[in-house]
């Protein structure tokens, strides 16, 4: 079943739930989405790759060296 149609499945069963259910069923929800940014985060600290690369940056930034960084402004008009 495609994500699109799963959500709507889950929006009409929560539409039957009563209010008490619908609380249990939201903070499960919510624990949900926290387990699934915590996993992104491990798997980012994870990547000695990405952890290197956010290391210099910190050090560029205690340097006050922001010129090794590329403007919001030039980003946010390629996104």
């Amino acid at each position: 079943m495609q994500s699109t149609a799963l959500k709507r499945q889950a929006k009409r069963t929560i539409d039957d739930l009563s209010d008490e259910k619908v609380k249990v069923a939201v903070d499960f929800i919510d624990y949900l989405k926290g387990k699934e940014e915590m996993e992104a985060t491990l798997e980012v600290l994870s990547s000695h790759e990405l952890t290197a690369q956010i290391a210099e940056a910190e050090r560029s930034i205690k340097k006050g060296k922001l010129d090794d960084f590329i403007p919001w402004e030039k980003i946010k008009r390629n996104v």
